[in-house]
């Protein structure tokens, strides 16, 4: 209920934003291993750049979008959950005031006209079914059929309450534009948005760079095109080549409309899940509701939430290797990037997760999947005309490392 109250304030719309909708795009880096005239430039944002950012969606709609109110929008997940527990619960209470006899009559009410209330359950699953089916498109990056239920308008709403919040939350440790990393992160996603800005979704992104002092190892980018690294981050690399596949990763995200697709989908699921949560509830004392919630909740997460988790961070991994490609960094750098990752959990620095239980996936699997990809993003390297790589393999040079080097190999470049 707080949320609920909360999302009729603008402080409570940022808070659910950043808590709930893009909690995706605030994964530390340690979990991870998360149309403009030329050229693209990013524009910086300081402390007291209270300029408000024009955010232009890149759309491939198949049929109008649904229009309800952005505020909806963001209420509408712990609305659902919240009116879902409430509804049993006050049937639950309505029923047992009832005498037997009572009870009798309503059962036979509710028989007699069986037919018609089942009939509009259908209904209602048909409408649902359409309204999902209306709001598929096919992302042009991919190729994949993707389900987008958040209109231009929600999705500007949202992200501008998003990049206010978290300038609101980090305005004092924004680093100024001369600092040494704003000017090292500046080169690197000028690169990759310049080489890349043939990609309308780049091209009608007002993007800008935000850095943030703190030891945080976090970077992610907003919806909006807002890109923030903390300093914590560049600890979590060993050059720029590396660096910039992060960046490239977390800049694929927005340009797939992930965060906008993940909303869209929670909302969907929370509504098919309204109507189980409300018989729960009508049914079983509390204790048990709140069991039966939880454990019907984690399973739709195991099930259906996390596989389409690690399903996008691949799809990231991929176009962001692309992106990457396209700029001219060395790509062979991104399964070295995954390789220390893997180290830092064999030398039980970062825990290590269960897969099917995870939102990404594992190190190992991402460096495999990576590693095969390479023939595809050094051919498109060769086809941007860009120097030719290192003879020396870094690939191959980190595989023949003993743990034992790796460890140190770690220590050397700051990053245990």
């Amino acid at each position: 209920m707080l949320l609920v109250l909360r999302g009729l304030s603008l402080m409570g719309r940022r808070e659910i934003v950043k808590n709930l909708i893009y909690k995706s795009s605030s994964r530390t880096l340690a979990s991870l291993y998360q149309y403009r005239p030329h050229p693209v430039k990013l524009i910086p944002i300081g402390i007291y750049n209270n300029d408000k950012i024009k955010i232009i969606k890149c759309k491939f709609h198949t049929t109008q979008r649904l229009c309800i109110p952005p505020v909806l929008a963001l209420i509408i997940r712990p609305l659902t959950r919240f009116g879902a527990l409430l509804f049993g619960r006050l049937f639950k209470r309505w029923w047992s005031r009832k005498t037997p006899e009572e009870k009798e009559m309503y059962k036979k009410w509710f028989s007699a006209r069986r037919q018609k209330i089942y009939g509009a359950l259908g209904f209602l699953l048909v409408s649902l079914f359409t309204v999902y089916a209306l709001h598929l498109e096919t992302d042009p990056l991919t190729g994949r059929t993707r389900f987008i239920f958040l209109n231009d308008e929600q999705q500007d709403a949202l992200g501008q309450l998003t990049l206010d919040a978290h300038l609101e939350q980090h305005n004092h440790l924004i680093v100024p534009k001369n600092h040494p990393a704003y000017i090292r992160l500046s080169s690197i996603t000028d690169r990759i948005l310049m080489a890349n800005e043939d990609l309308p979704q780049v091209a009608k992104r007002k993007w800008t760079l935000t850095v943030i002092d703190s030891d945080l190892k976090n970077a992610f980018v907003l919806p909006s095109g807002n890109i923030f690294v903390f300093l914590g981050a560049l600890r979590m690399t060993e050059n720029d080549d590396q660096l910039a596949i992060i960046l490239a990763h977390e800049i694929a995200h927005v340009l797939l409309l992930h965060p906008i697709e993940q909303v869209s989908r929670s909302i969907m699921l929370d509504i098919l899940l309204a109507l189980p949560i409300a018989l729960i509830w009508a049914m079983f004392p509390d204790l048990l509701a709140i069991v039966f919630q939880a454990l019907g909740v984690n399973i739709a997460d195991i099930l259906l939430t996390l596989p389409y988790s690690r399903q996008l961070e691949n799809e990231a991994d991929y176009v962001g290797l692309k992106l990457a490609a396209k700029a001219c960094f060395d790509v062979r750098e991104a399964v070295v990037l995954w390789g220390l990752m893997r180290s830092l959990t064999e030398l039980n620095v970062a825990s290590k997760e269960i897969p099917w239980l995870s939102t990404h996936p594992n190190h190992e699997d991402r460096e495999r999947n990576l590693n095969a990809k390479l023939p595809e993003a050094i051919n498109l390297r060769m086809g941007r005309k860009c120097p030719r790589l290192n003879p020396v393999d870094p690939i191959k040079f980190f595989n023949s490392l003993t743990i034992k080097e790796r460890e140190a190999r770690l220590k050397a470049n700051g990053i245990l």
